[in-house]
């Protein structure tokens, strides 16, 4: 009988599996019944929608010239009505001089259930739009129409390109899960090259040899190099907090074409050394921009006839840039204007504006170095080759002692060694310095940052704490009070936003040097505390430093990204009325974690009826690897913890 019963129940679960089990196309135009009955995604139940497959094809063509070839076929399933965004599809394509790429063979369509019977609206040619995004990049767009969850889309397109000496990268992973990925990269002979995986999904990259014909040359043919990745059930690329530019970990293959070398017809180098990308970069427009005049020559004048203080008339140049001249919100590492058009009409982007800045500098006897840089948003500049996709430059000036500063003038909220959080990356580069190793530099933190706050406190015996605070801001830390106060609007709308985040009532606010490495704010206020039973309960900094512990889940795969280092003191002192006792304070701790990375500690020293508490916390650096996370979430943990311990004060 248990025989029997085995066997129905091993006969059930395969009768559930194979109802359960779902059915996929992979051929371009046909779609299942089940792709579109489909509700969801087993292995991610939570997902929006899902790539059925991607599948790419990168290859070289020899006709009258040699081009590159990129053919991409996608299917994807749209499982709720915020996936419907998939259907919103832009491709970057670029035209430099004599070199160009173009689209062509481009189609799309949706399919729909629609009262049992399967509707396919196909893109029209009307809906595809171009537009200009830079002097050399263009963006083909387009929208598929009637896609709604439950709509199954695909398109393709064929890319053609001259740059025969850059093979796009290929992505892999996608913040939606993909059901099969089929990559086939096939490179001639004449070409040497590097190939290499990137992110945090292993690829199955098989190397074969094949041949390929030469067209219209009567069955000659050439050998080539084909690489092979076929991989099934890529997850998601899920956000995760404190993560600067989640495409950093995409999972994707990069290639690199060193050269080529056709024996008897074509010698070609197309190693792209840093050394290359300065000298290409000297011959361009930006070689140019780099000894322009300077615009305020009688303003600077008079701020170096004003000061003798190198730092302070650094200070007052960059502070007559960012009066002068308004961000217009776009990072360019070479203007799309002359930076003397943006100082004539006071707008302009981020390498008009700092163009400008070096030129002052230069007319005050400064030597300002250029810093080539990627911003947060824009991802990380490569480190395993050189590039001259650059999203922008800062400056770095040499002082006498030996020190120097770093200044970036498209923010007004940034002075000396204190920039747009944006900015603050831990791979930049200088330009000029060849050498792949040494001309690295990590910015992410280039001043210390610390709050340093003194708050003084009463208590009431109707229950409330009466304060005054004076919080002392430095370097990032003051930027990012500048930027808080300035978007709220108004000093009343920044007030009401710092009360009901602190849980006070503040009769006085004062804020001085904003827009500068060092704010003082200062404020006076009121709380109420928790009583019952005789006792009053009192937070050791008033208001907790921290609520909530952010990092709860139990793993996670991708670093954990700050903002900046940085560290506060909070020294309170409060003072008990006539007859009230200390029940019980919270013991003295302290602790240290990933490597000495964070720390936090609280100490207590109590003279009669007044009572002082030391609170310091302090991190060192910005970047944090996966593999410190549960010593990270632990430590975030303990200090929730010891944030929201309480001081027990007996009435009388």
């Amino acid at each position: 009988m248990k025989k029997v019963l085995s066997t129905l129940t091993a006969l059930a679960c395969l009768s559930c599996m194979a109802a359960t089990a779902q059915e996929y196309s992979f051929k371009y135009g046909k779609i299942s019944g089940d792709e579109l009955r489909m509700t969801s995604y087993a292995p991610d139940p939570d997902a929006e929608a899902v790539f059925i497959y991607d599948d790419t094809y990168i290859h070289y063509v020899f006709a009258n010239s040699i081009q590159l070839e990129l053919e991409r076929s996608v299917k994807i399933k749209i499982l709720k009505d915020e996936g419907t965004h998939w259907g919103d599809v832009e491709i970057l394509y670029h035209n430099r001089q004599a070199y160009r790429e173009s689209i062509s063979k481009l189609n799309a369509a949706a399919y729909n259930l629609v009262d049992g019977k399967v509707v396919k609206t196909p893109l029209k040619k009307q809906q595809i739009f171009t537009e200009e995004v830079s002097e050399t990049t263009q963006r083909m767009k387009f929208s598929i129409p009637e896609v709604r969850a439950g709509t199954v889309i695909e398109y393709r397109y064929r890319l053609t390109s001259d740059f025969i000496g850059s093979i796009p990268d290929v992505n892999v992973q996608y913040s939606i899960p993909v059901v099969r990925s089929s990559t086939v990269v096939t490179i001639p002979e004449y070409f040497t090259h590097h190939v290499q995986s990137r992110g945090y999904v292993s690829l199955p990259i098989e190397r074969t040899s094949d041949n390929e014909p030469f067209i219209g040359a009567g069955g000659e043919s050439y050998s080539v190099t084909k690489y092979i990745c076929d991989i099934e059930g890529v997850p998601a690329l899920k956000k995760e907090p404190h993560v600067w530019h989640m495409a950093d970990f995409r999972g994707g293959i990069e290639f690199e074409i060193n050269g080529i070398n056709i024996p008897g017809q074509i010698y070609e180098d197309f190693t792209t050394t840093w050394g290359k990308v300065f000298e290409n970069l000297q011959r361009s427009e930006f070689g140019r921009y780099l000894n322009i005049r300077n615009p305020y020559r009688n303003e600077v004048a008079a701020i170096v006839a004003g000061t003798d203080n190198p730092l302070q008339r650094i200070h007052e140049i960059l502070k007559l840039v960012q009066s002068r001249i308004k961000w217009d919100n776009v990072y360019r590492l070479i203007p799309a204007r002359s930076p003397h058009s943006a100082a004539n009409e006071g707008r302009g982007d981020s390498g008009s504006i700092n163009f400008i800045l070096a030129a002052a500098l230069r007319d005050a006897g400064f030597q300002p170095q250029v810093i080539l840089l990627n911003p947060r948003s824009y991802g990380r500049l490569p480190m395993t080759h050189a590039t001259s996709i650059i999203g922008t430059f800062i400056l770095r000036v040499p002082l006498e002692n030996n020190s120097m500063v770093y200044l970036d003038a498209t923010n007004p909220h940034a002075d000396i060694n204190t920039l747009p959080t944006d900015l603050l990356v831990d791979r930049a580069r200088i330009y000029g310095m060849n050498d792949t190793a040494t001309g690295w530099i990590d910015i992410s933190s280039i001043a210390p940052s610390m709050v340093f706050s003194q708050i003084s406190a009463r208590l009431t015996e109707e229950g409330t704490l009466e304060c005054t605070e004076t919080d002392t801001e430095t370097y990032q830390s003051a930027y990012s009070l500048s930027s808080r106060y300035a978007s709220s609007g108004s000093h009343e709308a920044f007030v009401e936003k710092y009360e009901q985040e602190s849980d006070i009532s503040i009769s006085e606010l004062t804020v001085e040097g904003l827009n500068s490495a060092k704010a003082v704010m200062k404020l006076s206020f009121t709380k109420n505390v928790d009583t019952a039973g005789g006792l009053v309960y009192l937070c050791p900094t008033v208001s907790p430093f921290l609520k909530e512990n952010p990092f709860t889940t139990e793993n996670r795969k991708l670093p954990v990204e700050f903002p900046y280092p940085h560290r506060y003191r909070i020294i309170t002192t409060i003072s008990l009325p006539e007859g009230y006792t200390v029940e019980e304070l919270p013991k003295p701790t302290r602790m240290i974690a990933c490597d000495n990375g964070l720390s936090c500690k609280l100490n207590f020293q109590q003279q009669g009826s007044v009572i002082q508490s030391l609170f310091e916390f302090e991190m060192k650096h910005a970047i944090f690897p996966a593999t410190q996370y549960k010593d990270l979430s632990a430590f975030y943990g303990f200090l929730t913890d010891l944030c929201n311990s309480q001081i027990v004060i007996k009435k009388p």
